[in-house]
C-alpha cells in the first residue's frame, strides 16, 4: 500500500511533489535475496526527501528526511567536515534521524512527530481492534470524512510544532488524548529520580527516568475538568513509565495538589523479590512508593513468582476500551482480568495474589 497526497493532507504528512523522483530498492539491499519487501525512496535532486518502507508482513512506515546524497545518489553525504560518506541503503538510512510527521501501520495506525517526540493518534490506545490493509483503507476514508476544518488546522499545527521541554512534579494532574475527540486524565504520584536525589531510599531497579502515574476513571470531550473533580474519581492501578511524554509535553500538566500525607492513601506498585545487585544478592527487597525495606535471604523464604515489577514502558498499559470497562464496572476488576497470568513479572496488588501479598506484608513487617 501507499498513501495518496490527499490522505497525507489529512494526516499531517509532507506531500510528495511531482518533481521528486521515485526509486525502489529491496528492503535488504545489502543481500537482496533476504529482502521481505521494498523501500521506496523519493529524491528532490540529490536530496532524499521521503522513504516508504513496505514489508511483506503488512508493516508499512512512511518517514520524511532531508538527507544530502553524493556520487550519483549512491552515498549519504557526511553531515560534518570530519564525517565520512555512507553507502545509501536501508540500514544506513534507518540510522539517520527523520523529521516531522510519520505514519506507521502494523495491524494498527500510529501517527506521530519525530521532531516533537509526540504522538497524535494511536489506534491501539484508542481501543480500535487490529485491522488488515483492506480495513485500513476504510479507516482512512472515515478519518477524512470525520475531519473538520478545526481538526485539519490542529493536525497541521501539530505537524509544524517545535520540540519543547516541560517541567513536572509529584502531585501534578495531567491531561492526554485517547483519540481525536476524547480526553483522559491522570496524576503523577512519584518522581523516582527526584526522590533518590533528595536522599530517599528506593529499590533502584527501574531504568530511565521513571514516574509512578495513575489514570483516572474518566473519558470525556471536556478538556477542562477541574482537579477537584478528578480528585474524587477512582483510578486505574498505578504504574511506572518513562518521563518522555511529560518532558516533551504530550501529557499536559493542568494543575497541582499535595499528595496525601498518609502513604497508604496513595496507590503505589508493590515491588518484591531477591536483590539483583551482583555484589549483594543475599537479601530480599520490598519497595512500595517511598517505603523501602530489606531482610537477609538466609532464614527467610522467598516467593518463587517474580513480583519485582521492574518493567518501565514509554506509555500506559491501558487503552480507551479497558478504561471504559472499568468505568462501567465501577471498579478495576476488568483491568485485573486483562492482566496476563503468565507475565514474567506479576503485580501483588492483583486480587488473585491476595494470599501472597499478605505473606509479603508479614515477612517485611508492613502494617
Amino acid at each position: 500500500m501507499e498513501l495518496t497526497n490527499e490522505q497525507r493532507k489529512y494526516l499531517g504528512l509532507e506531500r510528495i511533489e511531482p518533481s521528486w523522483e521515485r526509486v525502489e530498492i529491496p528492503n535488504n539491499c545489502v543481500r537482496p535475496e533476504l529482502s521481505t519487501g521494498k523501500d521506496i525512496l523519493f529524491f528532490d535532486g540529490d536530496v532524499l526527501r521521503k522513504v516508504i518502507w513496505l514489508h511483506d508482513n503488512g508493516h508499512f512506515l512512511e518517514n520524511s528526511y532531508r538527507l544530502k546524497t553524493q556520487d550519483n545518489r549512491t552515498k549519504i553525504a557526511p553531515i560534518t567536515a570530519k564525517g565520512k560518506p555512507k553507502r545509501l541503503n536501508g540500514v544506513n538510512i534507518q540510522r539517520c534521524t527523520p523529521y516531522g510527521m510519520y505514519f506507521e501501520f502494523h495491524g494498527g495506525v500510529l501517527l506521530a512527530n519525530y521532531t516533537t517526540q509526540k504522538t497524535y493518534y494511536s489506534s491501539s490506545f484508542a481501543g480500535v481492534p487490529s485491522m488488515d490493509e483492506a480495513e485500513l483503507a476504510g479507516f482512512l476514508d472515515q478519518w477524512i470524512a470525520d475531519t473538520s476544518a478545526e481538526d485539519l488546522a490542529e493536525i497541521q499545527a501539530f505537524a509544524g510544532a517545535k520540540r519543547q521541554h516541560c517541567k513536572y512534579r509529584e502531585g501534578d494532574f495531567f491531561r492526554f488524548k485517547y483519540d481525536r475527540r476524547n480526553y483522559g486524565y491522570g496524576r503523577i504520584l512519584l518522581d523516582v529520580r527526584q526522590f533518590i536525589k533528595s536522599g530517599g531510599a528506593f529499590w533502584n531497579i527501574l531504568m530511565g527516568k521513571p514516574l509512578c502515574v495513575s489514570v483516572c476513571h474518566i473519558i470525556t470531550e471536556d478538556p477542562d475538568v477541574s482537579i477537584g473533580e478528578l480528585s474524587k474519581l477512582r483510578s486505574c492501578p498505578s504504574e511506572y513509565i518513562m518521563d518522555n511524554c511529560f518532558y516533551y509535553g504530550e501529557y499536559e500538566i493542568i494543575g497541582h495538589a499535595p499528595l496525601p500525607e498518609d502513604p497508604d492513601a496513595v496507590d503505589y506498585p508493590v515491588m518484591y523479590g531477591r536483590s539483583i545487585d551482583g555484589q549483594d544478592r543475599n537479601k530480599i527487597c520490598y519497595c512500595r512508593g517511598k517505603d523501602y525495606r530489606e531482610i537477609p535471604l538466609d532464614g527467610n523464604e522467598l516467593l518463587q513468582k517474580d513480583f519485582k515489577k521492574n518493567g518501565v514502558s514509554y506509555g500506559f498499559h491501558i487503552n480507551k476500551t479497558l478504561v471504559e470497562e472499568c468505568i462501567r464496572a465501577g471498579s478495576n476488576e476488568p483491568f485485573w482480568a486483562k492482566q496476563p497470568k503468565s507475565s514474567y513479572t506479576c503485580d501483588l496488588r492483583n486480587p488473585s495474589y491476595e494470599k501472597e501479598l499478605e505473606y509479603v506484608r508479614r515477612q517485611m513487617g508492613v502494617s
